[in-house]
Order: C-alpha cells, then structure tokens, then sequence
C-alpha cells in the first residue's frame, strides 16, 4: 500500500501519521497562490503591473495608487471572485493505487472577495485600505474508500491580506507606493490513519485525523514603483514580502474500530485519542516579485508582466505534538524541495467608446511542485489561462467590471512520488470575476 506500511505495525503508523499532517498544511499553499485581486486584470491576465490604473493596485503595484491620486477625493472598490476548481486522478499505476484505478475530487465553489478605499490626501499622493486572498487552497476527495485517504481527505488553507499603504507621483515619471500588510491564515485537514494488523497482514483505518489551526497573524509589507517615460510607455515592478506562518492549533485522532479490540486498544495506548492534542508547525508563504512593460496606442494598450515566486523558502517543515497523558506522536521532519518560478502574462485593452472597454489576456504558470510531492494532496501542474473582459461606465463616476480566467492544466504524471501513491492526475479551473468601482 503506501511505502513501508507491510513492514510497520504500530510504531510504524505513528510515524506516518505525523508524515502525513506535516504534509497537510505546508503542501496546501504550494503552487496555489491566488493572483486574482482585481476583474480587470484578470482580463488582462493579470498583466497588470506596468499599467495598475485601479485600487487593485495595492496588489499589483502599489506606485498605481499616486496617478490615481485627487485632493480630497475618496474612491471605493469591492468585488468577488468566483472559483470553479475541478480535478481527478485519472489512472492510477502499480504497485498503489493500482493500474486503471480512477477518482474524482468533490465539487466545490470558492468565493474570496476583496474590497479597496484610496484617498486623495493631495493630488500626488493617496492613503488605501485593502483586503484580498493572496494564497488559498481547498481540495476534498469525497470516496470514503478512497485510496489516497491515509495521505488526503479533505485540506482547507486560506490566507487573507489587509493592506495599507501611501503612493507619491513624484512627478511625471516617477511614482512609488508602499506600506504594512497583515496576513491572516487557517489550516484545516482531515485524513484517515493506517495502522498494519498482523493478523490479517492488512492495513485497516485506525482513526480519523481532524486537524484545526487557530487564527494566525503576521506583518510583512508591499511596494512598487512605476516609471513613465513617456505617456505612452510604463514600466512598473512591486514585491510582497515572505510570511512564516507559525501556527498553534489542535488535532484529534477520532478511534475507529478495527474490528479487533486487542488491536484497538494497542493503538489507543500510543496515540492520545478521542481527545485535543496540541499541535504546531510553520508554513512559509513565499515573496512575490512583479514586473512588466506596457503602451498604450491610442485605443488600445498592451502589457507584458512575469511573476517571480519565491517558492524555494519553503523548503522544509517540521511539525511537533505535545504530550497527552504520557503518550507523545514523535517531532518530525519533512524536506520538500520546491522551486522558485515564474508565470509570464500578457494583456490587451481595447476602448470601444468612452463607456465601454473590452481586454484579453494569456497567462502561462509554472507549478513549482517536484514529482515527489504531487499527490492526493496537491496534484499540481503547469498551466496556462485565457482571459477575457469588459469594463463598463453604468453612472457618472461608477464602472462595472467582468471578466473571466479559464485555467487549463497539463497533464501530470508521476512515478516517483515519495509516498509510492503514483498515477495520472488532470486538473482544471474557471474563475470569474466581478467588480464594481466609483468615486466620490
């Protein structure tokens, strides 16, 4: 079944329990963070950073919000973002899960907002507020004989920003914006445990795993700065700092019956179950590095932007029990080897009228998962997004926004995977977002 469980019995399980709620929470951020912070660069395929002509520039270039700026004016945006993950492991290979074996992931909806306040302290500079998801993942395998279920059943990370920060248009050339953003994470997993019955050679499901962090706060920060050459060309980059997530939280281990008592009462004097055992781990949400070109001609403009994220910070966890009534689940270690990577978007806008503005926009994603970690889990992939959108003027000051990511993911298929659960996964996303923007 999975590696090493013919050869462990009760000592054994312990030590792929505290393997696998190591992997649960770290592994879930991995290659998911959530680029869509605004509708229209999402249009754009989020090639946004040059240009950043909208409050969602706190996220995609903070140096935007000093353009933007007018003395004593206060502008407002807020918006949802509609999330349509679908995934399956296609086939599964032998030895485990075994040739020709397939599931699907539960049906789930997503829908992480964000909202935007600027204010014009002059007509250089602003003073913004707001909050986006800049990281987030949930993936639920609903077959309770699922047989990934001793790695994954149900894992649920988010990661919410709140930002505020000051942007000068120095003068026409040169704009930069900075500030302090807080970051507000959760992790949630749930699992089952395996435990090797010798007397049936069999591994059976020992217990539920329910693992819950509390709400964790940090502070890092954001900047950019956009350069305008000439009206026509911008040039902008930013960067969001790197969170370590050092959370505290509980995690219980619900017995479940082996149909043998002498085996369940084995399990039960190693493994503090049926009660609270408290629980901590760190998990590194990476820097993200932005830069780009754009021009405008006239009716059209066009940007070009790469992501730079930092993924190789999150390189090992190590995730520690406290002791229950004598009984303690060992420290443990785990390496994971990511990457750093870059994602290369692009996007065109093209106003049709003065009320009305269409764009388009590719984007190509790099996973920086290896082989290794690809699983029930995460099974991530490279991917490539086509985008479209409008802008449209509904009142004197106010915009509407709409546009919509379809993600389509490669083909990912893994031999090496280092729990020896390998197969064929395929993966795909649709994102829809909404924005309304107005002034006052």
């Amino acid at each position: 079944m999975l590696r090493g469980c013919a050869r462990f019995g009760l000592g054994g399980s312990v030590f792929l329990l505290a393997i696998a709620l190591v992997a649960a929470g770290p592994a879930s951020a991995a290659g998911f963070s959530i680029f869509e912070a605004g509708s229209r660069s999402t249009a754009m395929g989020g090639a946004f950073v040059a240009h950043a002509d909208d409050l969602s520039a706190m996220f995609y270039n903070p140096a935007g919000l000093g353009k933007q700026a007018k003395k004593g004016e206060l502008k407002a945006m807020v918006g949802v973002t509609l999330i349509v993950p679908k995934a399956e492991l296609v086939e599964g290979y032998n030895p485990y899960p075994g040739q020709g074996y397939s599931s699907k992931m539960a049906d789930q909806f997503f829908f992480p907002p964000n909202f935007y306040l600027s204010y014009g302290l002059s007509d250089e500079v602003s003073l913004s507020f707001g909050t986006w998801f800049p990281f987030g993942l949930a993936t639920k395998w609903d077959d309770p004989d699922f047989r990934g279920r001793y790695l994954s059943q149900y894992v649920d990370l988010k990661q919410f920003a709140a930002g505020l920060q000051v942007a000068w248009q120095i003068n026409d050339v040169i704009a930069i914006g900075a500030g302090p953003e807080m970051r507000f994470s959760t992790v949630k997993l749930q699992r089952k445990v395996p435990l090797f019955n010798p007397f049936t050679n069999r591994i059976v499901d020992a217990a539920h795993a329910d693992i819950r962090s509390d709400l964790e706060m940090d502070v890092t920060f954001g900047a950019g700065i956009k350069i305008t050459p000439t009206p026509k060309l911008s040039i902008g980059a930013s960067y969001h700092g790197q969170v370590d997530a050092n959370f505290e939280g509980d995690s219980t281990f619900y017995q479940l019956s082996t149909g043998n008592a002498q085996l369940d009462a084995a399990f039960a004097a190693r493994i503090p179950v049926n009660t609270e055992v408290p629980t901590k781990t760190t998990i590194q949400a990476p820097a993200q590095t932005q830069v780009g070109i754009g021009y405008d001609f006239g009716k059209v403009s066009v940007e070009a932007a790469g992501t730079f994220t930092e993924w190789s910070a999150y390189d090992v966890t190590v995730l520690e029990f406290e002791p229950v009534d004598g009984k303690q689940v060992p420290t443990t270690v785990l390496p994971h080897d990511w990457e750093d990577v870059w994602a290369f978007r692009f996007g065109a806008k093209w106003q049709l009228s003065e009320k009305f503005d269409l764009m388009g926009g590719f984007v190509y994603d790099q996973t920086p998962e290896p082989d290794g970690d690809v699983g029930p889990l995460l099974p991530d992939a490279n991917r490539r997004g086509y985008s479209v959108g409008f802008s449209w003027k509904v009142g004197k000051k106010t915009w509407v926004d709409f546009s919509n990511l379809y993600l389509t993911f490669s083909d990912r298929s893994v031999t090496t995977n280092d729990d020896n659960f390998n197969g064929r996964y395929k993966n795909f996303a649709n994102l829809t977002v909404l924005n309304m923007r107005t002034s006052f």
